[in-house]
């Protein structure tokens, strides 16, 4: 695959509901993750805020859960014949938290701050396709697009989640430091922001103003454990309800009889990446006119031998295996099963220590006998491998691959940080040379390769190309799969299997 040309594999999540606390008045659960950072969607970046933002922010439309399809929900739509404009029609119950009416001017509101400069949203790359969004009424709003786009619901319109305009400056200006981001008492969901304990709960209260009626679970608490045995622990306590998890924690939570267990398809990758990068240097692809600007390549793993070698250094199926049969799997690019358009013909590396070995000698890193750690030009292959510890696959992944790889003489140095310090520090800035995360792709096949490839991603502080990964033909391609007339099946497929092609040889 890719720059992190690794480990790509998607994973079975499971849901572990149980009895709610206190007769069904508090339902007490577990965040995916730790520490949420903001409560503005427009800025959420970590699963943590994206999870508990899902209980106070509606979108534009719901998700079929069955077909994956957009069905109405905050609003219906028309979209015209040539697939280039669709009109919104906005629920006419559909208020805000404090009584006011969720309008067109809203939409258009959160289409222009994610577009501002002032504004560091992630969101950019998704609504680029998006030519223009006119106000018809108060309810109505039209979207024109540049072109027709075949994903248009898993990326412009799900960046549309509509926020309240006037809790907001007009001009955007308190627009990162407002309040509202981490305590959003204006909120068009089910719920409404009450408290927040960092480290330790975020508490949310029903919206008795909600469009399709208050909740009758009147709290949520989203608690905040990291270590996923401590979580285990606490629902077997009743400390919590409901969580997630990989299949390999479902088998260490014991007793299962109290809890109601479902399983599902998670279209979620986890990666180990490689900075192509200066990780102490982070710089976006381009500059405010669009010019690339010349990255200073990283020390390490600029060179694709380099990457390849890594990819084949240390035994990924050995790591899938402690996720146990149905845990997930190992892929060669970033395409996941979920919409069964993997090439099978583009093979994931194997674990090869010894062509991995012969790959880094071409490379110039010669093995020092007497350090054991390889060098060129003076420079040992010493790194660090910053993560948070998510979940126990994380931890696999990263000690293995301390193992292995330090076997052929890359040391790699562990960097476990709690998800917040993580996030802040090196995920977002791009920080780092060596990381471990997951991307999520929600319902389009290209949800993770499109955010994490497309080097107009490549944004240190807001951007989803956290590798500085550039390359004009997979811009092209990426592209391509989403603006093809017609949108048919076969021709789409046979895009992103170059795609797929091209990720795995870089």
């Amino acid at each position: 695959m890719k720059r992190y040309a690794v480990l790509l594999s998607i994973l079975l999540l499971v849901i572990v509901p149980g009895v709610l606390a206190q007769d069904g008045a508090v339902l007490l659960r577990n965040t995916v993750g730790g520490n949420v950072s903001t409560l503005n969607p427009v800025l959420a970046t970590d699963s943590a805020s994206i999870d508990v933002i899902s209980f106070l922010f509606e979108g534009l439309f719901q998700t079929d859960p069955q077909t994956a399809q957009p069905v109405p929900g905050l609003t219906t739509w028309e979209a015209s014949d040539d697939g280039l404009s669709y009109t919104f029609t906005i629920n006419a119950d559909a208020n805000w938290s404090d009584g006011t009416p969720i309008t067109a001017d809203d939409v258009l509101f959160t289409y222009n701050a994610i577009k501002n400069d002032a504004v560091e949203s992630p969101r950019k790359g998704d609504i680029q396709l998006i030519s223009d969004i006119t106000v018809v009424d108060d309810k109505t709003f039209t979207v024109t697009l540049s072109q027709p786009n075949c994903t248009v619901w898993g990326s412009a319109f799900t960046a549309l989640t509509p926020i309240p305009a006037h809790v907001y400056a007009a001009d955007f200006s308190d627009f990162m430091t407002n309040d509202a981001n981490n305590g959003p008492t204006v909120t068009s969901g089910p719920y409404v922001w009450a408290e927040t304990s960092p480290d330790e709960y975020v508490r949310l209260t029903a919206n008795a103003n909600y469009y399709k009626g208050a909740p009758q679970i009147p709290t949520v608490i989203n608690r905040v454990i990291a270590d996923p045995a401590i979580q285990n622990q606490a629902l077997q306590t009743g400390e919590i309800d409901y969580a997630f998890m990989y299949p390999d924690q479902l088998e260490q939570l014991g007793d299962q009889s109290s809890f109601n267990v479902f399983v599902f398809p998670l279209n979620n990758t986890p990666m180990l990446i490689m900075n192509w990068a200066d990780g102490e240097d982070p710089q976006p692809a381009y500059d405010e006119a669009g010019n690339p600007i010349e990255q200073t390549p990283n020390k390490f793993f600029s060179d694709v031998r380099v990457r390849q070698a890594v990819a084949m250094g240390y035994d990924k199926a050995a790591i899938m295996e402690t996720l146990g049969p149905d845990g997930g799997y190992l892929l060669s690019g970033p395409i996941t099963p979920s919409f069964g358009w993997v090439d099978s013909g583009v093979e994931p590396y194997p674990y090869d220590p010894e062509a991995a070995a012969a790959l880094l000698d071409d490379a110039g890193w010669i093995m020092n006998d007497a350090t054991g750690i390889r060098e060129k030009d003076g420079v040992p292959f010493e790194v660090t491998l910053a993560y948070a510890p998510l979940v126990d696959l994380y931890t696999n992944i990263a000690l293995v691959a301390q193992d292995q790889l330090g076997q052929l003489g890359i040391k790699i140095n562990v960097d476990s940080q709690e998800w917040s310090s993580y996030l802040t520090s090196v995920l977002v800035p791009q920080k780092f040379d060596l990381t471990i995360v997951g991307f999520g792709g929600g319902t389009e096949v290209d949800g993770i390769a499109y955010n994490t490839l497309l080097s107009e991603n490549d944004v240190p502080g807001s951007g989803f190309d956290i590798s500085s990964y550039v390359n004009p033909e997979m811009d092209a391609l990426l592209k391509q799969g989403r603006s093809l007339v017609g949108c048919s099946a076969d021709e789409r497929s046979d895009i992103y299997s170059q795609i797929q092609q091209i990720a795995h040889d870089d």
